[in-house]
Order: C-alpha cells, then sequence, then structure tokens
C-alpha cells in the first residue's frame, strides 16, 4: 500500500492502481523511442503488472505502527518485501517469461541499495539467476532487457511521486518533475520536463482517504478502510 498522510486524511492507493496509472501514462507518452519499440505491448503489459506481488498485502494491509493508516510499502520489513517480490517474479513466470524477467530486473535494481545485507545478498543472487533462466527461455539477451527496465523505471517513478507527493522518488537523469495540488479541484497536477504528451492530459488515479483517527486493533482498521468509498483522483500532467 502506498500511503500519503495529509491533514485532511491519509490516502492510500495499491500497488496495483499505481502500477495501472504508470501504464496509463507511458501509453500515451509521444516518444520516438518507445512509440516504436518492438517490444512496446508487452513492456506495458509488465508495467502495469510490475508490483503484482503486492496484492495479497494490500488486500490484507497491516496497520501502521500509529494505529492511523495502514503500513507503507516503505515500512515493511525486508523478509516480508523479499517475499513479495519471490511472488511477484513467479506469477507470470509460466505464461510470460519475458515479463517475469523484466519483474525480477526491477526487483534487483530497487534491492541495489541492500547488496551489503546478508539476507538481501542471497535473495538478489537466486533473483539473478531466476532472470537469467527466465531471459533464457524467452530467448531475449540481458542488455535488452536492461534497457528495457529503463522505461519501467520512469513510469514507476512518474507514478510513485504523483501517489506520494514526493518529486524526491523520481531521479532519472534528463528528467525533472513538479507536482502541485491543484484546488478547489482536488486535482494533482504533475509537470514534466521534457514533456512527452501531445498537450496537457488528465489521468484519474483511484484511491481511498481514510478520515483522521485512531485504530485500536488491525480489525478495526481493516473495517474502516474496507468501508470507505473508493474515489478517483483527477492528475493532470502538463508542460513543466
Amino acid at each position: 500500500m502506498i500511503v500519503r498522510r495529509t491533514p485532511q486524511g491519509s490516502r492510500h492507493v495499491t500497488q496495483a492502481d499505481h502500477a495501472c496509472f504508470g501504464a496509463d501514462l507511458l501509453r500515451l507518452f509521444r516518444l520516438p523511442d518507445f512509440a516504436g519499440h518492438p517490444r512496446r505491448e508487452l513492456l506495458l503489459r509488465a508495467i502495469g503488472e510490475h508490483d503484482n506481488g503486492w496484492w495479497e498485502a494490500d488486500a490484507a494491509p497491516y496497520r501502521a505502527a500509529d494505529g492511523r493508516a495502514a503500513l507503507d510499502f516503505r515500512d515493511f520489513p525486508g523478509e516480508a518485501r523479499r517475499e513479495i517480490w519471490r511472488r511477484g517474479i513467479e506469477r507470470f513466470a509460466g505464461e510470460s517469461p519475458h515479463l517475469a524477467a523484466l519483474v525480477a530486473t526491477h526487483a534487483l535494481r530497487l534491492s541495489e541499495r541492500f547488496r551489503d545485507e546478508p539476507a538481501w545478498s542471497e535473495f538478489r543472487t537466486g533473483a539473478r539467476a531466476r532472470r537469467d533462466e527466465l531471459l533464457q527461455g524467452a530467448g531475449v539477451e540481458l542488455a535488452a532487457a536492461a534497457a528495457d527496465d529503463y522505461w519501467l523505471e520512469l513510469a514507476d517513478g512518474l507514478s510513485l511521486a504523483v501517489c506520494t507527493g514526493e518529486t524526491g522518488l523520481f531521479a532519472l537523469p534528463g528528467w525533472q518533475i513538479a507536482l502541485r495540488e491543484r484546488s478547489p479541484e482536488g486535482e494533482v497536477e504533475l509537470g514534466v520536463a521534457p514533456f512527452p504528451l501531445a498537450g496537457a492530459t488528465r489521468f484519474e488515479l483511484s484511491c481511498r482517504v481514510l478520515a483522521p483517527g485512531r485504530y485500536e486493533s488491525d480489525a478495526a482498521f481493516g473495517f474502516a478502510l474496507a468501508t470507505t468509498p473508493w474515489q478517483r483522483l483527477g492528475v493532470r500532467c502538463a508542460p513543466l
């Protein structure tokens, strides 16, 4: 779960909805290198499924330590996060080894900062071997998967910035972004440079906003979140 805390409440976005939003963004990008990419449709699907390992965790989210929101994905313990990524790699391995290999590549990139920790080192060794096995089964070179991961990193970073309200989570050379709350419309404006769309475009992001308050048990929190109506947050993508 991706959680943004505000005085008005905590906005909850599932990893699946975050991933779909990233794919929606990239689908409309008018970048020659992507528009004419020979694996464009596969890449869009991989972006939309790259966090599939979080499905189960988001279906029954943990309560944060203060009891006021779900546990944000960044606060998950390492053991749980590693299992989520193992599940994410394997879910589509039989159907599409290439897609599964891209998920593994994504996991290896994100876990790079933990490479010196023994448990993460073991995970990375296994994920790297599995990625290579999947690529061999798909008949794809490692260099091609590494190049394709650029598009996943781009879409993932843009979507995460919108979901969290934190531009610092996006750091890709050659790109700049800014975020602005659009009141009273209740939308978020994502400014991007260089601008990749034909013109300013409005998207929608599914979310739930939990009213301020503290929940004394996992059951009370789960009931509150389950009974909170889904909302569609407007996101306007415009030139920076």
